[in-house]
């Protein structure tokens, strides 16, 4: 198992852990490959595959399902789609056949939007 933490800014540290790590210099991006584990100050997630950006500072995650969960104290939210976004902000989008349930309302669709540190969701036919 490998680690590795990354902070596009002081605020955001996430940390990730994958059995393999590659870095990928032409796309000036980080590939994690299986048992993939990132935490952050909000969020838990689980999955197959993902990829970091450093230009664009995002987090896709590959793999259905792919799961996340919430790990800030008072918030409570379970999520899975077969890709996730995570962004530098935080604001995640999850995306084909996506799933949420957030303090016990259910939502299902192609796309959700939703940002863990305000509780703000969107969904996206």
């Amino acid at each position: 198992m490998v680690s590795l933490s990354i902070s596009a800014n002081s605020d955001n540290k996430v940390n990730i852990e994958s059995d393999i790590v590659e870095y990928m210099k032409a796309s000036n991006s980080i590939s994690f490959l299986n048992n993939v584990k990132i935490v952050s100050e909000n969020i838990n997630v689980l999955a197959k595959e993902a990829i970091y950006d450093n230009e664009l500072e995002i987090i896709s995650v590959i793999g259905f399902p792919s799961v996340i969960t919430s790990s800030k104290k008072g918030t409570k939210f379970k999520g899975k789609a077969e890709k996730i976004i995570i962004y530098s902000n935080e604001k995640i989008h999850l995306v084909g056949n996506a799933s949420m349930n957030f303090e016990n309302i259910n939502i299902t669709s192609n796309k959700i939007v939703f940002n863990p540190q305000t509780g703000s969701l969107i969904s996206d036919k």
